[in-house]
């Protein structure tokens, strides 16, 4: 079959291949530069992927079947766009310019049984009307303009860095929640939602709460991980999700539960790409693929294996020595781009990153002392 694969960057790369793999032939949409996806592509159209028209004219003399595009919420957008014109499997574009507003998820969600209400206002002007409370944009990604504010003065220099990192966008303001942060990798198709695996998540803590390691499965108590699998399709229901793979981001606190944000794509940090396949064995991104054309079935998922990703930063110098291990057993994949450690204030500032996947959750600490006996 034909697919339309939107952007060629890196983040691409993994369901570029998978398609090639399954036999699928591939359209690609993006610039050049940086187009590593270009050489697996069996058609390159080096356009930009917000010619969204282009992109559909183009697909209809090509006989496109179907529209890829994983880990990115702008390509997921264009995707949507694209195969709601085509007529093919995806998402209507109005549930993308809900799912992006994070005060709309609000909103539509509040009601959602077994999901705790996060208290929340939209920022105009003034002081907090609670501490300590989260500052963000509204339309952000990837932790970029998120502080915490403890007093008044905090709070005023985190609405100044939300600005600066996202002047155009509206500024929420939402209640702390305190306990565990994780994500819920899931996979969609006409309406009917499967949770496929959730996720454990490190990270740098106050002010940025930037991501520093994901792991699963999740450690969380068996009852808690049946309680997050029936709220999932819940939520998704609720802002009107149809098709394809969604990472939605939660806190959890004792038994209760907080819905944090929506993405309406796979996560990114190589958690859809490699780390759900690495624990499971279930072909997350051929899920993906089938979904898109039309020809999905869903199975049974059981967890396998224990995988995860750490990034190295400055926030994670101490375990700095972990990341230059070779040929561990565990060790499945290593990208480091330099040890000069970069102070991580969004999930773009890292030095790179780690793969693991055991019969355990590998811990950093535990390995540093392995060495040194």
């Amino acid at each position: 079959m034909k697919v339309a694969l939107i952007g060629a960057s890196v983040g691409q790369l993994s369901i570029c291949k998978k398609a090639k793999e399954l036999g699928h032939e591939i359209v690609c949409f993006a610039w050049p530069e940086n187009a590593i996806c270009q050489k697996y592509a069996d058609k390159f159209y080096p356009i930009s992927i917000l010619e969204v028209d282009c992109i559909v004219d183009i697909c209809k003399k090509e006989a496109v079947q179907g529209v890829i595009t994983n880990a990115s919420d702008l390509s997921a957008y264009i995707a949507a766009a694209v195969a709601e014109k085509l007529g093919c499997p995806g998402n209507p574009v109005k549930v993308f310019e809900k799912i992006k507003n994070k005060e709309i998820v609000r909103k539509a969600t509040s009601k959602t049984p077994n999901l705790c209400t996060i208290n929340h206002f939209i920022y105009k002007s003034g002081g907090p009307k609670f501490l300590p409370c989260i500052v963000k944009p509204i339309d952000g990604v990837s932790k970029k303009g998120v502080s915490l504010a403890n007093t008044e003065e905090t709070f005023f220099q985190a609405i100044k860095y939300s600005k600066q990192e996202l002047p155009n966008s509206d500024i929420l303001i939402e209640e702390f929640i305190k306990g565990r942060e994780i994500s819920v990798e899931s996979i969609s198709c006409n309406g009917t939602h499967y949770v496929i695996q959730i996720t454990d998540k490190d990270n740098t803590g106050s002010p940025h709460f930037v991501e520093i390691g994901h792991h699963q499965p999740s450690s969380l108590l068996r009852p808690i991980q049946d309680k997050i699998r029936q709220v999932i399709p819940e939520i998704l229901k609720s802002v009107g999700f149809m098709n394809g793979a969604s990472h939605i981001e939660m806190k959890v606190d004792g038994e209760n539960l907080y819905l944090i944000e929506i993405n309406p794509r796979g996560g990114g940090d190589e958690i859809s790409n490699k780390l759900v396949e690495l624990s499971t064995e279930y072909d997350y991104l051929k899920s993906m693929i089938e979904v898109a054309l039309g020809t999905f079935q869903p199975e049974k998922v059981f967890n396998r294996h224990f995988a995860g990703i750490y990034f190295l930063c400055k926030q994670a110098e101490t375990y700095s020595n972990f990341f230059k291990q070779e040929g561990q057993p565990w060790l499945v994949e290593k990208n480091i781009k330099n040890y000069i450690l970069v102070n991580s204030k969004t999930n773009y500032d890292r030095n790179g990153y780690l793969i693991y996947k055991w019969s355990k959750k590998i811990l950093p600490e535990e390995q540093e002392r392995g060495s040194q006996t």
